[in-house]
C-alpha cells in the first residue's frame, strides 16, 4: 500500500518480491519460527525411503467443495504442488472433482513444466479408482503409470502425510477464499489466475535455471496419452504410506492396501510403514524405515486384479 502510493503509475511488486527483499536485506524485525520436531520421527514415517523414490516429486488434490453465497452447486479447485528440487503451486476451479478433471489439468501442465519421477496423492476415490474393487487401477493411475510416474499414496486420515499440498491449500484457503467475497465463479478463476502468476514469478525467480539446465521430460504436443489400459507392467510399481493399526478385539495389526488389508506382526503397530506394489513381479513389499534405512519386514502376493 506504501508503495502504491508513493509510485501510484508503476506495477505493483508481489508480496512474495517485497518479502524476499526485505530478508536480503537483513531488514527483517521478525525471526522466522523455530520448527519444532513431530511426532512423525517416533512413528518411524519413511522420510528418507520417500527422497529416494524419485529426484522430482509432485503433489496433487482437490481442495475441499466451496460454496458461493446464495447459489447451491458447490465449487470444485484441483491443486497442484512440485516439491522437489524445486517448488510451483498451481490451483484451477473445475466442474467436478473426478479424475477426467485431475488428468486434463496435469496434461496442460506437464506440457510445461517436467513430469514428475513421483506424484503424491490422497486416498480419493478420484485417485484410486475404486471404493470396493481390489487390487485394481484406475484411469487415474494407469495414466501416471503409461508417463512412468510412480504414484505415492498418503495415509488415510492423515493429510499432513501428504504436508506440501496441504500447506499450500490452506494457504489459498486463508489468503484467497478467506479474504474475498465471491459472487461468481468468473471472479474466482481470476483470483486463482492471479494466485498462480505470483507462483510462477517465485519459480522464474528461484528456479528457473533448474529447469533449463536439467535433463527433464515433458508431454509433448502431439504425444498421444493412453488413459483406459495400462500398456505395459515392466517396472511399474505404486507406493503407499501406512499407519499400522489393529482392529478392536484383534491383537494382529493391519494395514489397508486398495481395499485389501494387510495383516501385519504386531510390534509393528503404530507405526509407519512404507508399502511397494510390484506390478510386474505381484508382490507386495512392507518396509520399516529407522535411522534412514529402510528394512523389508513382509513380502506376498499381491495379484493385479484387471
Amino acid at each position: 500500500m506504501d508503495y502504491a502510493k508513493q509510485y501510484p503509475n508503476e506495477e505493483l511488486p508481489s508480496i512474495w518480491f517485497i518479502d524476499e527483499t526485505i530478508r536480503q536485506a537483513g531488514l527483517q524485525t521478525r525471526k522466522p519460527k523455530k520448527r519444532k520436531k513431530g511426532g512423525a520421527q517416533y512413528l518411524l514415517y519413511p522420510v528418507q525411503s520417500i527422497r529416494n523414490l524419485g529426484s522430482v516429486q509432485q503433489s496433487a488434490d482437490f481442495i475441499g467443495k466451496k460454496y458461493i453465497t446464495g447459489q447451491r452447486e458447490p465449487v470444485n479447485i484441483f491443486s497442484t504442488s512440485y516439491y522437489a528440487p524445486f517448488k510451483l503451486y498451481q490451483i484451477k476451479p473445475v466442474q467436478a472433482a473426478t479424475a477426467g478433471y485431475a488428468i486434463e489439468n496435469l496434461i496442460w501442465l506437464w506440457r510445461k513444466y517436467p513430469l514428475p519421477d513421483v506424484l503424491r496423492i490422497d486416498n480419493g476415490l478420484q485417485f484410486k479408482g475404486s471404493g470396493r474393487g481390489k487390487r485394481s487401477l484406475g484411469s487415474f493411475l494407469k495414466f501416471l503409470l503409461n508417463l512412468k510416474i510412480t504414484p505415492l499414496f498418503g495415509s488415510p486420515s492423515k493429510p499432513w502425510t501428504n504436508p506440501h499440498i496441504e500447506g499450500h491449500n490452506r494457504v489459498f484457503n486463508e489468503k484467497v477464499w478467506g479474504r474475498n467475497f465471491f459472487t461468481h465463479r468468473d471472479q474466482i478463476a481470476a483470483e486463482c489466475l492471479r494466485f498462480n502468476s505470483e507462483s510462477v514469478e517465485y519459480f522464474h525467480y528461484k528456479y528457473a535455471h533448474l529447469i533449463f539446465n536439467g535433463n527433464y521430460v515433458y508431454i509433448e504436443p502431439d504425444q498421444e496419452l493412453e488413459i483406459d489400459n495400462l500398456i505395459s507392467v515392466n517396472n511399474k510399481r505404486i507406493f503407499f504410506i501406512r499407519f499400522v493399526e489393529s482392529l478392536e478385539k484383534q491383537k494382529q495389526a493391519c494395514i489397508n492396501i486398495l481395499n485389501e488389508l494387510i495383516w501385519l506382526p504386531e510390534q509393528y503397530n503404530h507405526q509407519f510403514v512404507l508399502v511397494e506394489w510390484n506390478i510386474e513381479k505381484e508382490k507386495l513389499f512392507v518396509y520399516s524405515e529407522f535411522e534412514k534405512i529402510a528394512t523389508l519386514i513382509m513380502e506376498r502376493t499381491f495379484n493385479l486384479n484387471i
